[in-house]
């Protein structure tokens, strides 16, 4: 049965859970830093406050940023786990292997 888990086991799980939220939280951190500039110009765009120049540095500042949030996961995974960290290692010295015998 699942909640007959030993005390080791439950530690263990404790730490897994916290692991998880810790990573969890980082992601929406990121999500949130992304974000937010893009969407707050946006709010102060349409309510009149300043007018968004989308030829202007800020705008592509904040795109970049938004376009940055679809790759950074897999940057806070490999900081986070070892085990993901092997398997990236892992890929590419199979992905390099199989490069160098086709050339």
């Amino acid at each position: 049965m699942l909640s007959q888990v030993s005390a080791g086991g439950s530690s263990s799980l404790n730490a897994a859970g916290r692991n998880a939220a810790v990573t969890s939280l980082m992601i929406c951190c990121g999500f949130v830093v992304c974000w937010s500039l893009d969407q707050i110009s946006y709010f102060l765009n349409i309510v009149g406050v300043v007018k968004v120049d989308f030829s202007g540095w800020y705008y592509h500042f904040t795109v970049v940023l938004v376009l940055l949030n679809s790759c950074i996961n897999p940057f806070i995974y490999a900081a986070k786990y070892r085990d993901f960290q092997a398997g990236v290692k892992k890929m590419l010295k199979k992905n390099s292997s199989s490069v160098a015998a086709a050339g």
